[in-house]
């Protein structure tokens, strides 16, 4: 499971546009926004490939300028058979 948290700058005249599109998409949430057209974004994704899919596709949205990682964070998905396995052994 990754998680990161983005700060994705749009033009202030799109920001809601987009902080509404992207609080539809599955794992990704928009906590915080600003006046000048930044959001805070946080994405869940299950691997770095998806990860990085998202990023590329906030960016192509209309109205975003930049896209920055701000926090990334891999852990193994709590409820994994791996990961019930490596907890019995920690």
């Amino acid at each position: 499971m990754n998680i990161s948290s983005l700060v994705v700058h749009v033009r202030p005249e799109h920001a809601a546009a987009v902080a509404a599109e992207l609080a539809g998409w599955p794992g990704v949430e928009v906590p915080a926004s600003a006046p000048d057209g930044r959001l805070v974004v946080t994405v869940e994704s299950a691997g770095d490939g998806d990860a990085s899919e998202c990023f590329g596709r906030i960016g192509a949205l209309g109205g975003v300028m930049s896209v920055s990682l701000v926090y990334h964070q891999f852990e193994p998905d709590p409820e994994s058979h791996e990961a019930l396995e490596e907890a019995r052994h920690v």
